[in-house]
């Protein structure tokens, strides 16, 4: 093998590292801006933080497409192309339940819940473990291992908080309300069923790739 196939092969590993970092960094600025829009009460900056959810999300489909079409390019990936597909699919699937979380407290104008409230961080808080988790990798599969672990506990909450959300709606007297709540609630459970699919994900690279 030459310097220069040595040197191409170094690149595309970087490329699939810096992608994926892309989309785990983008996971977590969507849901910064899903705080950002429950915290705001003025609705001319919540219409600005729906602009650059659109804008984040398409992004964040730019680097998915970019992923796949490297995939189907390049012989040598820095783990299994399965995983690394997996993983990115996944990342981008928080992000679009995210915003699709705040189109729909666009459209619904429902009031912003105290389950919501509880949730938003807890989501925070497992994404960041994600990204922490992603940009590891390469140099540390111990640690990343340990933040994906991380996410998965915070997914585990995540459901704990949806369960007790969802029971409670049985006291709400608008039907109406009901259905835009438990829609809301149900984009932000999905999106913590990514979380932790991500996590898992992570966690097998990282125990393949240490042996």
């Amino acid at each position: 093998m030459s310097w220069k196939d040595i040197f191409l092969m170094s690149r595309q590993v970087q490329t699939f590292d810096r992608l994926l970092a892309d989309q785990a960094r983008c996971a977590v600025q969507m849901i910064a801006l899903l705080q950002e829009y429950v915290d705001s009460t003025d609705e001319t900056k919540r219409a600005q933080i729906a602009e650059e959810a659109s804008d984040l999300e398409h992004a964040g489909d730019k680097a998915r497409i970019t992923i796949v079409e490297q995939l189907y390019r390049t012989f040598v990936t820095p783990f299994d192309r399965e995983d690394i597909n997996d993983l990115s699919q996944a990342l981008d699937d928080i992000v679009d339940y995210a915003e699709n979380t705040i189109k729909e407290l666009v459209l619904y104008r429902v009031p912003i819940s105290p389950p919501l409230q509880e949730m938003i961080p807890v989501m925070a808080e497992g994404t960041q473990a994600l990204a922490h988790a992603v940009e590891l990798l390469p140099a540390s599969l111990h640690s990343a291992g340990d933040h994906a672990v991380h996410a998965k506990s915070c997914e585990n909450k995540m459901e704990g908080i949806y369960r007790h959300a969802i029971a409670d709606l049985g006291s709400e007297d608008d039907i109406h309300t009901l259905i835009k709540m438990r829609e809301i609630y149900r984009h932000l459970s999905n999106a913590a069923d990514r979380m932790d699919l991500a996590a898992n994900i992570l966690m097998r690279i990282a125990i393949k790739q240490g042996h």
